[in-house]
């Protein structure tokens, strides 16, 4: 399962993005939450899309410990220069000891002048957690119509 969620900045991390971020347990989901809550706007739900907050971090949304017995999570977060930009992650295909994540850029002709930061988060078998990450990007260019 693939999630895509804009959690802006609330503040400047000094973060070089892509940040990736293993999540294995509902502890450490909690205590990202509580690390992070302050830098991104977990809360804020952005062209009728969920919130990262009420979707990933609250009670309700399913990543608990049962959960974490047989998966985990992986954050993937990164900066784009518009927030018309758009992603999709290609089918994962796990190699000797890495995890390739291959992430499409979605990028319209026109697009706005605002940052935006993503969190990507995937849902994994815990099986892969201790692969290397290896992220590539595509872009993919969208023309007007």
């Amino acid at each position: 399962m693939t999630y895509f969620f804009r959690a802006d900045l609330s503040r400047y991390a000094g973060a070089a993005y892509p940040l990736v971020v293993r999540i294995s347990s509902a502890r450490e989901l909690r205590d990202y939450y509580e690390r992070n809550r302050n830098i991104y706007q977990f809360n804020q739900g952005y062209y009728s899309e969920d919130n990262m907050a009420e979707s990933v971090f609250s009670e309700s949304s399913g990543f608990d410990d049962v959960f974490f017995a047989t998966r985990f999570l992986l954050f993937i977060i990164i900066e784009e220069g518009s927030g018309s930009v758009r992603h999709k992650v290609e089918t994962l295909l796990p190699g000797n000891g890495t995890l390739p994540v291959n992430i499409t850029r979605i990028i319209p002709d026109i697009g706005t002048a605002d940052m935006a930061q993503w969190h990507i988060v995937l849902a994994l078998d815990k099986a892969l957690s201790d692969k290397d990450v290896e992220i590539s990007f595509k872009d993919e260019l969208l023309p007007c119509e």
